[in-house]
């Protein structure tokens, strides 16, 4: 009885979980507008990239080989891809935040738009580049202690930039939030972030294969990352306020 048990159980989930990813293209097709911002952040940042590496190249290569001449294309090459790496943290940081936010809108059957998110946004800085600022540095050291700490970094505060950007949370509160309600619905947790560990592995994969095309693959790779971004994002909102509905019971992750 209790393997019968046990069984019923894990088909239950599975339905659920099954739910869960339909619901998230749903919403996703009837509110397109929650992928532009990564999109534009990707552009942006890309076009940067081919401006200040590839004049750096062009330096170089442009005049005489001398060794000042290489020296100068280096450091200008390296003060360019710091300059982008700032600014793409910066862009791809209010790209997630406005993309929380029109997919907290969109599950409120709210309208969704880019200025309404942008303004939000803003108005949540602080507290989003507190908390940004925070998991990075948090997951880059658990990262560099042989990964597995990174992973569980990010398993347990995988919802703080939800609870900043939809419930309007500090950032030290946030991080504390998600960290008591992924403890509190451990199982359910773990199973939604191997969900989510998949999901990246099969963008990622596609990603790869994108790679190998020259110009068009790396436009198409933008596009793909970002509808892959937009998705997670949707099923984070959506995991993070059904697991607060739930928080005080026993039910499982609808």
């Amino acid at each position: 009885m209790d393997v019968l048990r046990d069984i019923h159980g894990l088909k239950e989930q599975s339905m659920k979980i099954g739910n869960l990813l339909q619901e998230g293209v749903t919403i996703g097709k009837k509110n397109v507008t929650v992928f532009a911002p990564v999109l534009a952040s990707s552009v942006v940042i890309w076009l940067l990239m081919l401006i200040t590496v590839g004049g750096a190249g062009a330096f170089m290569l442009g005049g005489s080989q001398s060794p000042e001449a290489v020296a100068v294309g280096a450091a200008t090459a390296f003060g360019g891809m710091t300059l982008v790496a700032i600014v793409g943290a910066i862009l791809t940081m209010l790209a997630h935040g406005m993309t929380v936010v029109m997919v907290g809108k969109a599950l409120d059957g709210q309208q969704v738009d880019l200025k309404s998110a942008w303004n939000k946004t803003i108005e949540r800085i602080v507290p989003l580049l507190l908390a940004s600022v925070i998991v990075g540095v948090l997951f880059g050291i658990g990262m560099m202690l042989i990964v597995l700490p990174g992973l569980v970094v990010a398993f347990f505060l995988m919802f703080t930039f939800v609870s900043v950007m939809v419930d309007e949370n500090g950032a030290f509160e946030s991080l504390s939030k998600s960290f008591n309600l992924v403890k509190s619905r451990l199982g359910d947790c773990v199973i939604f972030f191997l969900l989510l560990v998949a999901i990246g592995f099969v963008f990622g994969v596609v990603n790869v294969i994108l790679g190998l095309i020259p110009v068009l693959g790396q436009i198409l790779g933008m596009v793909v990352s970002a509808v892959y971004t937009g998705y997670i994002s949707i099923l984070l909102v959506m995991a993070y306020r059904e697991l607060q509905s739930t928080a005080a019971t026993d039910e499982p992750l609808a």
